[in-house]
Parts: C-alpha cells; sequence; structure tokens
C-alpha cells in the first residue's frame, strides 16, 4: 500500500483559495481540491471536518488578501481616497474573492462589513485628518462613499464597465467632494 500524502492546513486553504480565484465559490469541492494537490480527497478530510470548515476558511484568507489592498490604500497621500481606489482594484483583480466577500451568500452585506471590517477606525481616521470633520461625520461620508465606491467595483469585478483608472479617480474624487461640500452645507445652515 503506497504511504498516505499529507498535507498541511495552509497547503489546503491555498489550493481551495486559488480554486475560488479562478473559478469562483461554486467551484470549491473536496474533488477540485484534491484535484488541485493532486492527491485524494483524504488529505481535505484529515484537516477539515467537512467543507463549510473549508468554506470559513478559505473566506478567512480572502479577507487577508483584501485587507492588503486596504491597507495598502492607508498608506497613501489621501488615505481614504486611497481606501477607495484599492478597494475598486481588488475587485478587478479578485473579482472572484470580491463576489465572495461582498456579493454572496457567504457576505455580511456591505453595511454590516463596513461595521466588522478591522480597518473601519483608520479609514475614520484618515477622514477625520485629512478633511477636519468630526467623527459623526467622518462615519456618515465613509459610509456614504462606500455605496457609491461599492457601485464602480461590482461594475468592475462583473466587467459591466471598463472605466480606467484615471476615471475611477475623477469618478471618486467628484463623489467625495459633492458629498463633503453637502455635509458641511448641512452643518452650517444649522449652526
Amino acid at each position: 500500500m503506497p504511504p498516505k500524502v499529507k498535507f498541511s492546513k495552509e497547503q489546503i486553504v491555498f489550493a481551495a483559495l486559488d480554486i475560488v480565484r479562478e473559478q469562483g465559490i461554486a467551484a470549491l469541492t473536496a474533488r477540485a481540491v484534491a484535484d488541485k494537490l493532486n492527491c485524494s480527497v483524504a488529505p481535505v478530510f484529515s484537516v477539515f471536518e467537512n467543507m463549510d470548515e473549508l468554506r470559513e476558511e478559505v473566506i478567512r484568507q480572502a479577507k487577508t488578501v483584501y485587507d492588503g489592498y486596504i491597507e495598502e490604500g492607508l498608506k497613501q497621500v489621501l488615505p481614504f481616497k486611497g481606501v477607495g481606489l484599492k478597494y475598486i482594484e481588488f475587485a478587478k483583480k479578485e473579482p472572484n474573492l470580491f463576489r465572495v466577500l461582498f456579493m454572496s451568500d457567504y457576505s455580511f452585506g456591505l453595511d454590516k462589513f463596513m461595521l466588522l471590517d478591522k480597518n473601519n477606525a483608520a479609514i475614520v481616521s484618515a477622514l477625520m485628518n485629512s478633511w477636519s470633520v468630526d467623527k459623526k461625520t467622518a462615519v456618515a461620508l465613509h459610509q456614504d462613499i462606500m455605496i457609491y465606491t461599492h457601485g464602480i467595483a461590482v461594475m468592475c469585478a462583473t466587467k459591466s464597465c471598463d472605466f480606467s483608472d484615471e476615471e475611477i479617480s475623477e469618478r471618486l474624487t467628484f463623489a467625495f467632494m459633492s458629498m463633503l461640500k453637502q455635509v458641511k452645507e448641512v452643518k452650517n445652515d444649522k449652526n
């Protein structure tokens, strides 16, 4: 009898992540992972109790990939805009991972995701620092511009638009500045 092939949890998760990246979450099966690793399904189920457990790990890893994009955005000269641009870049470069995180039954939904996103505090802080707005205003601006940004990202992930990076940047700037102006006008009207 040939020796059993052993794979680490990490190897199995990364093989599964590759499948999701290439073909989408629906393609994630034990057989697909086994084929990717060139083995039987036994190693998959020796590490994971079931496919739901593996799927959760893949989603966590997809979130880690996403976090890398957002961290890069936060390093930009205008961090808040950088985050928006990186969010859209993630949708363009990793459309299947974007779909899993933001457009599937496995996602939290954009509103809950924004509340749970570990990057949220840094994003709100960047807004407060860059535009001299209070926390309440920064949170509202973040939510509003994310709805707009998410729309562009969805169009990019589904290939229903072909905006250039320049067009995306211009659109985000216009939308943000319009929202900022509106917020400041409303605030001034109340004073």
